[in-house]
Formats: C-alpha cells, sequence, structure tokens
C-alpha cells in the first residue's frame, strides 16, 4: 500500500444552485484540482464524478458524489468496494464551519465533527480512518447556517476562500507525492494572510 492517498474525494451538493456556494468548496478543490492537472471529469458508475490521475500502481482517483452531501457515504462506498481501496488510502475534502475562513487542517482519522457528508462516509464504509481535509468556512454573523453554508462567500470571505482552496490543492499534491503525514506537518494551520 502506498503512503499517499488513491482516492480523494471532494463533498459537495450537484446543480447549478450550488455551485460557488461555501458547503462545495470539497467540489470546488477537485476542479481546481483537475485543471492543474489536466484531468477531466466523467460520469462515474459510483453516483457521481470520477477523474483519473497516473496508472497502474500510481493511480488516483477524484470523486465528486452526485447523491447530495447528506448521502455521500454511498457514492464513496461503491468506489472504494469495486477499486479495491481501503479507508486509510482515503482523503475527503469538506467545508467546516468551525474553522476561520481560508484556515486548512488535514487529518489522518477522526470524528464527522458534525458535518452530515462526513457521518455519511463514516456510516457507509463503517470506519472513520480515512483522511479529511476541512476548509474553514467560518462561521455566520447570525444563527442561520443553512443560509450562510449554501450562500457563496463575498468579499474577504471569498478571498481567503480562494486562497484555501489553491493551496488545499497544493496539500493533496504533497499527499499524494510524500503521504498525508507529511502533507500534515507541511500545511496543518495555514490561513489565508490578512
Amino acid at each position: 500500500m502506498s503512503a499517499g492517498p488513491r482516492l480523494i474525494v471532494g463533498l459537495g451538493n450537484p446543480g447549478m444552485e450550488y455551485h460557488g456556494t461555501r458547503h462545495n468548496v470539497g467540489f470546488r478543490v477537485l476542479d481546481v484540482f483537475a485543471h492543474a492537472e489536466h484531468l477531466s471529469f466523467r460520469r462515474s458508475p459510483y453516483q457521481g464524478y470520477m477523474a483519473k490521475r497516473g496508472s497502474g500502481s500510481a493511480e488516483v482517483y477524484l470523486l465528486k458524489p452526485t447523491t447530495f452531501m447528506n448521502l455521500s457515504g454511498r457514492s464513496v462506498r461503491a468506489a472504494m468496494r469495486d477499486l479495491r481501496i481501503e479507508p486509510a488510502q482515503v482523503v475527503v475534502v469538506c467545508d467546516d464551519l468551525d474553522l476561520p475562513a481560508g484556515r486548512l487542517r488535514l487529518r489522518s482519522e477522526g470524528s464527522a465533527g458534525g458535518h452530515n457528508g462526513l457521518k455519511s462516509v463514516i456510516a457507509e464504509i463503517g470506519s472513520d480512518a480515512f483522511a479529511r481535509l476541512r476548509i474553514g468556512i467560518g462561521r455566520p454573523p447570525d444563527d442561520d447556517v443553512v443560509r450562510f453554508v449554501l450562500g457563496a462567500p463575498r468579499g474577504e470571505d471569498a478571498r481567503r476562500l480562494h486562497w484555501a482552496v489553491e493551496n488545499a490543492v497544493a496539500c493533496l499534491q504533497a499527499a499524494i507525492a510524500l503521504g498525508v503525514a507529511e502533507a500534515m506537518n507541511q500545511f496543518n494551520g495555514r490561513s489565508a494572510p490578512a
């Protein structure tokens, strides 16, 4: 088993109405990653869109589930089963309300932390021993969390998230090349400059 991930999952919701929202930052990271690596997403048999980087033992798959956030685990489980990928070879990229906007946090395993997409993945694959790259989106100024996560960032928030997406791509590239532990050392705690 290689030190780096074999499956990178970006969490989000399908449909143009969700494009560019805070909750879809996982999709955005994979889109930027694919563009940087000259990869194309195609509809897969795993209820999502998939791209492939490399070949043979160097294959890495990118997956954007189209099941909607709360059912993301169904897509992940099917891909892992067919591609014979273990939880330790997976990285899930998602938004995080509890991190300041623009902050990155990579962990090799852990709880869902209240994130419904992560809850679904854990429930479906029966393990929390997969890496997750959380992108901080901050908390709303009021208590309307749903409106906030399903809204598009503006102004300073948009700038910070743009920075975070670019750095998340670099973090994933480091995880593939050097392993998750080294990527954690290099990228954890990085925040968009003020």
